[in-house]
């Protein structure tokens, strides 16, 4: 099966480097799917979660992914190629269950406010938190088939 060279990285670190077969990705314009081939693309990413679909290293069709919580940036595609520059990430290793929970309840609070600039802050609160929690129950459901 083909894949395409990967590079996900922050100004401070990088994230991920190396081969997928499938990138998902939060866009401003909607969520993205892009395999090998892709026409070229340049997209803002908004906050959500990344997943990479992965060869594994015996490379004989099975994969695993990799999912990365990203909080803004921007995607560039190539027809074998992807850059990822996001503003930051959480890892799935990093996220704390029962604190994306809280911060799920305290943006919905936020939403009652009749200040726009808050209900706006609410809107990109929740989305990072609904994306931790999705990123952290993906990653303990997968934990869990391994053993």
């Amino acid at each position: 099966m083909k894949c395409m060279d990967i590079l996900f990285a922050t100004a401070e670190e990088e994230v991920y480097r190396g081969r997928a077969r499938r990138v998902i990705a939060p866009s401003a314009a909607g969520e993205l799917a892009i395999m090998p081939g892709h026409a070229p693309l340049l997209a803002v990413l908004k906050p959500g979660e990344v997943r990479i679909d992965c060869p594994d290293a015996d490379n004989c069709g099975s994969c695993h992914s990799v999912d990365i919580v990203v909080f803004g940036g921007f995607l560039e595609v190539q027809p074998d190629a992807i850059i990822i520059l996001a503003d930051a990430v959480e890892r799935a290793e990093d996220i704390d269950e029962a604190q994306a929970r809280k911060a799920v309840e305290h943006a919905k609070k936020m939403f009652v406010s009749p200040d726009k600039n808050k209900a706006s802050r609410a809107f990109l609160e929740l989305e990072l938190a609904i994306a931790k929690l999705r990123v952290v129950r993906r990653n303990s459901k997968q934990s869990l088939m391994k053993l």
